[in-house]
């Protein structure tokens, strides 16, 4: 068991920002950062995190271990990325490994999505669940699974990869190198395609004029009852309950907790979500599961990637 006053630390790695928090055993946060992300070069980025971890510490003495969720694909058994388009600098790295030398302390990678997955699975709106599927809604459409409070990270650590189930067999290309992904019709730039393409196809709207078309401003007008709007909604919904429907069906999970920035659409998109699924889906596989909007916001990453340090040195 790990000493009541133990501290762990965790780090989420973004395009943009670099992220991250203290907490202790049972997932207080006691402290956090938020700064620029330095990605020049592999050696400004460790460096980078090597001081996120001395400063979070904060004179309160070292941490039993550190967690990093990194945006991009790790391969667990090798502790490399495998790429990370947003912060190439990281491709090829152990990062656990580097950290570790850097630092002294117990250091493990994860993908952000699992370690996401992770946090709301302990903590958030997957608690009290033995089988939880995330899926993050934003740029792109992440996801993990947490089974039994461990990832299911298949051979790899590739598992969870939801956004790029294919939903649309005739679809547009996707980054991934396949098309009609989940993520080209439920991540943000699918929203704007969509409407887009209907306004240019001449239908009236209360969109026509807005920029940008992002899924905040869709939404809106969806609940206004505006027909491009809400068609655009229901696209995505659709899109993402056929990939959540195949989830279901082939792993029968108890909860699915749908989180991300396209996911403060609410109850709106929510509701559309678990409709879809349900008609896809086998009945009684239905009926096992719940749907849940993700609690724990932009602390999941940093929360979640902390308790993959706990679990990586056996105390989660």
């Amino acid at each position: 068991m790990p000493a009541p006053d133990a501290a762990y630390i965790g780090l989420d790695v973004g395009g943009t920002f670099l992220k991250g928090a203290r907490i202790d055993s049972s997932g207080k946060v006691l402290a956090r950062l938020h700064e620029p992300i330095r990605k020049a070069g592999s050696t400004e980025i460790l460096g980078q995190l090597a001081g996120a971890v001395e400063t979070l510490e904060g004179g309160a003495g070292p941490a039993v271990a550190v967690g990093v969720g990194l945006p991009g694909i790790v391969e667990i058994t090798r502790g490399r990325v495998r790429s990370a388009p947003n912060v190439p600098a990281l491709d090829g790295l152990k990062v656990g490994e580097e950290l570790e030398a850097r630092t002294g302390r117990a250091s493990f990678a994860e993908n952000d999505a699992n370690a996401a997955a992770l946090a709301e699975a302990w903590l958030g709106a997957g608690r009290g669940a033995s089988h939880v599927l995330y899926v993050t809604l934003g740029t792109g459409v992440g996801g993990g699974l947490v089974f039994d409070g461990r990832i299911w990270m298949g051979r790899n650590g590739y598992a969870g990869e939801i956004g790029h189930i294919q939903v649309q067999p005739d679809g547009v290309a996707c980054g991934c190198g396949s098309w009609g992904c989940l993520e080209t019709i439920a991540g943000i730039p699918g929203w704007a395609r969509r409407a887009e393409a209907l306004l240019a196809a001449g239908r009236p709207s209360t969109l026509a004029g807005r920029s940008p078309l992002d899924p905040q401003v869709v939404v809106e007008a969806a609940r206004g009852e505006d027909a491009v709007a809400l068609e655009v909604v229901d696209g995505a919904a659709r899109a993402i309950g056929v990939g959540v429907a195949a989830v279901l069906d082939l792993l029968n999970v108890d909860r699915v907790v749908v989180g991300g920035g396209v996911a403060s659409a609410g109850f709106f998109l929510l509701e559309r979500i678990a409709e879809e699924s349900r008609r896809r889906t086998f009945p009684h596989v239905f009926a096992d599961v719940t749907f849940r909007l993700a609690e724990l916001g932009a602390d999941a990453g940093v929360v979640g990637a902390a308790r993959v340090g706990m679990i990586g040195v056996g105390n989660g």
